[in-house]
């Protein structure tokens, strides 16, 4: 408990001094290339690469990208934390042990899911005739790692590493095997995280040794403790749901809690957003959310306002700036709450991608164009004067002008937008060269006068 409230008083010291500073937390990006991934294994059977996003003093989250060559197997590990996925390509079978039962989940594209803190998981990749990979997005909350010694804390560990790290006789006494069985195991090197199936028979478990393996994950033994009832569970698959929100411009889906049995205690929530060629998800913002997605098809160009101070100051050294950027396929971006945002498509393109909201309770987005928009709750006048519009026929006008309320026609938007970000870069490089000049004169005049 004590290492909890030293924790937490760090990251209110931090928040506090970031506050102070007038900075965003350090480190924060919103836009994350699939070519900033780490490499954590790689083998013929698949492989993992991973990537941290950092939003402010709310959280700091870790994505795996998991790819599996069919008929392969993701060992067993144990969750230090929520672990929320959503499956990209392939299919296979999720194997999870919690508290009370075994569960199995058969996963195929669109499907998402929760694997709780403490559980303890493997994966199974199927036979395809087509050699269509298992690819798996997930994201873990490493908030939640607990780290009472101050050690660096994964999202996972591997459960045979964890029975090695025991000396020999305990796991002979523990496992009530041979010192040979024991030998055979524990001085063995450690396979890599995803490895090919049994040969023969693909649907059949691994010929683990002693079913050393089942009994640790609490399955397939006669125990007085561990015996597990295995059941069949659902995930959600955004492709075979309705959508929230759906017209010829695009369709959005956000999962929740009522959708979804598994996000029950889980502060993510999986949403997707598919947009048709030169469309655009409104502009908005979420008063409870963070944003973390990645896109899955096509390219598109995200905009992110930055909150203004209602006192009107402006400060060129505070780090949160108004943004722009372009996404491909495999590149991730984060958009804290309270940040209006929007996102585009091209003409020649769709863009597609599935997120993670980080929630604090019920998040609903609040729209500022169409029918949702939050500015028609409010008086026309109203509204006016915070434009500092000379009537408020203008107002009116406005807001009567377009009828859709999420996802709006919009050609073209991307690639203006683009344009105008290529021209930000130039013109900040233009004024970074100019300063650099003004500093080194200023520097010379300096050495001339000391002369």
């Amino acid at each position: 408990m004590k290492s909890k409230a030293v924790v937490l008083v760090r990251v209110i010291l931090l928040c506090a001094l970031a506050a102070i500073n007038s900075e965003e937390w350090p480190g924060f990006s919103p836009l994350v290339t699939k070519e900033s991934r780490r490499t954590l294994t790689l083998t013929e059977s698949g492989g993992i690469t991973a990537v941290d996003v950092h939003v402010g003093c709310r959280g700091s989250y870790h994505l795996q990208f998991i790819s599996m060559e069919p008929g392969s197997l993701f060992l067993p590990v144990l969750l230090h934390t929520d672990m929320l996925f959503y499956v990209h390509t392939g299919r296979g079978t999720v194997t999870y042990i919690g508290e009370d039962e075994t569960d199995e989940i058969d996963v195929v594209r669109g499907d998402v899911y929760r694997l709780q803190q403490g559980t303890a998981f493997y994966v199974r990749s199927h036979p395809d005739p087509t050699r269509e990979k298992l690819r798996v997005h997930a994201i873990f909350d490493k908030t939640d790692i607990e780290d009472p010694l101050g050690f660096s804390v994964s999202a996972y560990s591997n459960l045979s590493d964890m029975v090695r790290g025991f000396d020999e006789k305990v796991l002979q006494s523990g496992f009530g095997v041979s010192e040979e069985t024991i030998r055979g195991l524990k001085w063995v090197p450690t396979p890599p995280s995803i490895v090919p199936t049994t040969r023969g028979n693909e649907t059949e478990k691994p010929n683990w040794k002693e079913g050393i393996v089942e009994a640790v994950l609490g399955v397939g033994g006669p125990t007085d403790v561990m015996n597990k009832k295995t059941t069949k569970t659902k995930t959600y698959n955004f492709f075979e749901a309705k959508p929230d929100v759906a017209n010829r411009n695009g369709w959005s889906t956000a999962v929740t809690r009522e959708d979804l049995r598994a996000l029950e205690g889980s502060n993510l929530a999986p949403f997707m957003v598919n947009l048709s060629r030169g469309s655009m998800m409104g502009p908005h913002w979420n008063p409870r959310a963070t944003e973390i997605a990645v896109v899955i098809q096509g390219q598109g160009m995200v905009q992110m306002v930055c909150p203004s101070d209602p006192s009107g100051k402006v400060d060129d050294d505070i780090a949160c700036r108004n943004t722009k950027f372009k996404v491909e396929e495999g590149d991730a971006f984060v958009v804290p709450r309270f940040h209006p945002m929007t996102q585009v498509s091209y003409n020649n393109d769709t863009f597609v991608f599935v997120g993670f909201s980080s929630t604090a309770g019920n998040n609903h987005p609040q729209f500022l164009a169409g029918r949702s928009s939050v500015l028609q709750a409010l008086d026309r006048d109203v509204v006016a004067a915070s434009f500092n519009a000379p009537n408020a026929s203008t107002i009116e006008g406005l807001l009567a002008s377009q009828g859709e309320s999420i996802i709006l026609a919009c050609t073209s938007c991307a690639e203006e937008l683009e344009r105008t970000m290529e021209e930000d870069i130039e013109r900040r490089k233009r004024e970074e060269e100019e300063a650099k000049k003004r500093e080194a004169a200023a520097t010379k005049r300096e050495e001339e006068e000391v002369k």
